[in-house]
């Protein structure tokens, strides 16, 4: 996105300011959208499990996703947003759409797996957060977006650096390392609670 957004802001700032206000529509809706599915789906796990297995499987989620991050196979859909529209829709539009796309979690390709862990974490715990957690998931990836636009240089793209690389791995370790720890401390909490 800062590839496409940061270009434009330099060349026409008002056509990358409306891709970053459609962009950051875009994904608030598609938010909203994921919200609501997982309010429902968390209403029926919490009217089908006690507490206690909910905790313990917001564990095993934790500690799957934390193995694979760990095993650098993080899960995800192989894709990125429609790079076709970029000559299609006016910047507003784009931005709307790829927002969308974006905000809808499971469509795009993910570099850890806090997400998927956050996911869980509302159906299993707290189905109540899921339109803040899911809406600010979306807001804060549209800012690290719109603070990339801001830094973005053509060096930038080539996204198959040695340096890149490292760097991916690293928050793969870390990523990976925490929901580890976060399962660990979860299932012995859960284990200890009568």
């Amino acid at each position: 996105m800062a590839g496409v957004s940061g270009p434009l802001l330099r060349r026409r700032p008002a056509d990358g300011a409306r891709f970053l206000t459609g962009l950051t529509a875009g994904g608030v809706l598609a938010g909203l959208l994921v919200a609501l599915l997982l309010y429902v789906v968390g209403r029926g796990v919490h009217e089908v499990l006690p507490e206690g297995a909910r905790v313990l499987a917001l564990a095993a989620v934790a500690l799957g996703f934390g193995l694979a991050d760990l095993a650098g196979r993080t899960p995800h859909v192989w894709r990125q947003v429609p790079q076709q529209l970029v000559h299609r829709l006016p910047p507003g539009s784009r931005g709307v759409a790829w927002g969308f796309d974006l905000g809808l979690l499971v469509t795009t390709q993910k570099a850890v797996s806090l997400v998927w862990v956050a996911v869980a974490a509302v159906v299993l715990l707290d189905p109540w957060t899921a339109a803040p957690v899911m809406v600010g998931m979306a807001l804060l990836s549209n800012l690290s977006v719109a603070v990339g636009s801001l830094r973005f240089t053509p060096a930038m793209v080539d996204m198959g650096t040695r340096r890149q690389r490292l760097w991916l791995r690293s928050i793969r370790a870390l990523s990976g390392t925490a929901l580890v720890s976060l399962a660990v401390v979860t299932a012995v909490t859960a284990l200890q609670t009568p």
